[in-house]
């Protein structure tokens, strides 16, 4: 069986090495075997080690032929609304994101600031993985208090909804948002769920209220060497190149 800890470390050291230009867009890494001396480890650890460089696109596996190099993913724009949303440039909403779940657990503590409740509140969260170009760029987690999610059931649901239209539906239309913008270290789990490695990551908190009472905080995670952001305001053209 593959070890956890040696396929993370073929994974990562050969990311690294991609992104870095070691290997050029088009040609191929070494052979299984070449990689297994390398690492030390056993040929099927190198397989499950380069099966997430394929699902990033970093590589493609050709039959007979080995991996080759499709390059590093480049960065891409996202915009910062006004209402405080990160949207890909050009579009209009977020979409669904990958990997929805929802489970019932005590806020951490920025959280249950963040919503004005007291320290380790419950809260149902809705957590998704955003990808562009089949690579991942963005964690989203959507708090909302346990007393919110027991009169909008379908929040704590797994299926995809429209949040702030449920809540509305609901008698709790958000009437007003505050939002900030950080950039912090990734923590491992994140690091692990972006495959971004030692990128560091962009934060941004967003909290809805109704009537002055949060109702929801959600928290985007995103790979700051994936994006470059930009903002506008007034009447302006669309972009149509670099």
């Amino acid at each position: 069986m593959p070890n956890p800890y040696q396929q993370d470390k073929i994974t990562d050291e050969l990311r690294l090495d991609i992104v870095a230009g070691k290997f050029a867009p088009g040609s191929f890494l070494p052979s299984g075997r070449v990689l297994a001396a390398r690492f030390g480890v056993a040929r099927n650890t190198v397989l499950a080690g380069l099966a997430p460089l394929v699902e990033e696109g970093l590589v493609q596996s050709l039959p007979k032929r080995g991996y080759q190099v499709m390059g590093a993913p480049t960065a891409f724009e996202v915009t910062w609304t006004q209402d405080g949303q990160v949207l890909p440039a050009g579009e209009q909403q977020l979409g669904a994101g990958k990997e929805l779940r929802t489970e019932v657990r005590h806020a951490p503590a920025d959280v249950a600031g963040l919503l004005q409740g007291p320290e380790e509140m419950t809260v149902v969260v809705r957590s998704t993985v955003h990808r562009h170009a089949g690579v991942p760029w963005a964690l989203r987690e959507f708090h909302v208090p346990r007393s919110v999610a027991d009169i909008v059931r379908r929040l704590s649901e797994p299926v995809h909804v429209d949040e702030l239209q449920s809540l509305a539906e609901h008698d709790l239309a958000v009437t007003g948002l505050r939002s900030r913008w950080s950039t912090r270290a990734a923590t491992t789990n994140e690091a692990q769920l972006l495959k971004s490695g030692s990128s560091p990551v962009h934060v941004i908190q967003r909290t809805g209220f109704h009537d002055s009472e949060p109702v929801f905080c959600e928290l985007m995670t995103v790979r700051a060497d994936r994006v470059f952001l930009s903002q506008s305001s007034g009447s302006v053209s669309e972009v149509t190149g670099p």
